[in-house]
């Protein structure tokens, strides 16, 4: 599950469309956090703003009502005109008729609404005594301590969220009610005199709130959800058509020119890519048919002539018997037959680097051909004074054709005995890797390749120098790479592990060579198919 959860993610279109989900959704959240701060928040606000007021308007009373008593007390002679408004009397008289100008304010207030629910909720508290249509209500301040008056500052404002039980008429369980106020404290020369809470019934907003956030919050799951599936499917129908052009690409690199794109004539880009994408592969078959029109020319007007003149030059060696005429006729055809075998060893590359003969690969236990090569080589590696050893796994599969896998061990093990000096070693190794590939290795204790030059040597033609004394047309390592190729198998080139390294006492002038074909796993087809 989860490596098909990886591949949908790896597919481009899947994020891209994944990306434009969450950005829809980011956008959602923004357009819907707007409606909610200009239809929530802010009515919110603005009873927080009329809250304030109200109190600010409930001091104004206070202080407009206490003047007015003590001024119409010195008119009457309770007390003295000259006595200041701080003395005991002046204050009794200012507090008492202002506290009773806002009791019967938030008395009025507050009953105006009857048993519905409130529009507004006061406390007010003087002393022992406490009115207010909340006076004997059961408050909880939300989140803190129980009493909200308790709580209000000596000299600003607090605003409180409380929630208090509303009893209607027809209802005998009351109804927990959420309402938003303001703590605040009327003031007497700068005293503290009485706490008041003002508030405003807020439930139906909080309502809508909740009601609103929920909305939100499913909307952009719907929308993340529809994202994912919209993605998922748009991206299945995107991936179908890449997994046909990547089909396409397999059949074409084993061979198959006569493959094409399919075409829905849509005229969309997938559509013009496959348009293009079939023009180039007609192009490129017809490329490909006059190279091997013109190697098939070049075949058959050059290997004639050529052995035709191989031929004439053996005979007119024997002819001549044992002189030195002969021995330069001799030397003339070795160079004929040396030409022959490098122009067919080109055409061999080109027409494997074209794909062909894939189409004949098979899945077989390598072990028989090596036990063939194995014995076939020993008696020319005990001529050039070499061991030789062997080491193949048994019931390995591997996916190849008999003649290209001989020709290319072949290769290596004639590089091998060609370079390694007297009482040299050559091993000949087959085994299993971790990942389930085999590895067909020759190794040798000679003076190896330059970790540098190892990849150039795989081109046509490339020969060391220390190499150019000795017989040969550089094209042997290109044949195996050509090989390796068709078989989608590496040709790896390392220093033999099986020799000492330098650093801890081996020879630095023999750090050795390991040419190593390594296989992808293979599947059995059938018994018949293995050999």
């Amino acid at each position: 599950m989860f490596g098909s959860l990886r591949k949908l993610y790896r597919n481009t279109l899947f994020r891209l469309s994944l990306l434009g989900a969450l950005l829809f959704v980011l956008s959602l959240f923004v357009a819907l956090g707007y409606i909610y701060y200009a239809t929530i928040q802010s009515e919110l606000s603005r009873v927080d703003r009329a809250n304030e007021t109200e109190i600010a308007e409930l001091q104004e009373f206070y202080d407009r009502a206490g003047t007015r008593a003590v001024n119409q007390a010195r008119q009457i002679g309770l007390i003295a005109p000259q006595e200041p408004m701080t003395s005991l009397t002046s204050r009794q008289i200012y507090h008492q008729n202002g506290m009773e100008q806002i009791n019967n304010l938030v008395i009025a207030r507050g009953l105006s609404y009857g048993d519905l629910p409130y529009e507004r909720v006061y406390i007010l508290q003087a002393g022992d005594r406490v009115t207010g249509n909340l006076a004997l209500q059961q408050l909880e301040k939300t989140g803190e301590e129980p009493n909200p008056l308790l709580s209000g500052s000596e000299t600003r404002f607090t605003q409180v969220n409380i929630v208090y039980p509303l009893k209607k008429l027809d209802d005998a369980d009351p109804e927990d009610r959420r309402a938003r106020a303001m703590v605040g404290n009327i003031f007497l020369n700068g005293k503290s005199t009485a706490k008041i809470l003002v508030g405003r019934d807020v439930e139906n907003i909080e309502r809508t709130g909740e009601r609103v956030r929920t909305a939100i919050l499913t909307s952009a799951g719907i929308a993340l959800l529809l994202g994912l599936l919209s993605s998922f499917f748009v991206s299945r129908r995107f991936a179908r058509q890449v997994e046909g052009f990547n089909r396409l690409a397999t059949d074409i690199r084993a061979g198959n020119l006569d493959r094409r794109a399919p075409r829905n004539y849509s005229e969309d880009e997938m559509d013009l890519l496959a348009e293009h994408l079939n023009a180039m592969l007609d192009h490129i078959s017809r490329l490909m048919q006059a190279m091997r029109y013109a190697g098939d020319s070049v075949a058959h007007d050059l290997r004639t002539p050529l052995t035709r003149l191989r031929t004439r030059l053996e005979t007119a060696a024997v002819d001549l018997g044992d002189t030195d005429e002969a021995m330069i006729l001799y030397e003339a055809a070795g160079d004929a037959d040396q030409l022959l075998s490098t122009f067919d060893s080109v055409l061999r590359i080109a027409r494997l680097e074209a794909g062909e003969r894939r189409e004949l690969l098979k899945p077989l236990d390598p072990k028989p051909i090596l036990d063939d090569l194995a014995e076939l080589y020993e008696p020319a590696c005990e001529d050039a004074g070499l061991s030789f050893e062997a080491d193949i796994a048994p019931k390995t599969l591997i996916l190849a054709d008999r003649g290209l896998l001989s020709q290319a061990v072949s290769n290596l093990l004639e590089n091998a005995i060609k370079y390694t000096p007297r009482d040299g070693s050559i091993k000949l190794v087959s085994r299993k890797k971790r990942g389930g590939g085999i590895e067909i290795a020759i190794r040798d204790d000679g003076p190896g390749i330059p970790s540098w030059d190892r990849e150039r040597v795989k081109e046509r033609f490339v020969r060391l120098d220390k190499s150019r004394s000795l017989p040969g047309s550089g094209l042997g390592l290109s044949l195996v790479e050509a090989v390796a190729d068709l078989h989608r198998a590496e040709f790896v080139m390392t220093d033999n592990e099986d020799l000492l390294p330098v650093d801890k006492g081996g020879d630095p002038d023999r750090p050795g060579l390991s040419a190593a074909l390594i296989f992808p796993r293979a599947k059995a087809e059938s018994k018949s198919s293995q050999i």
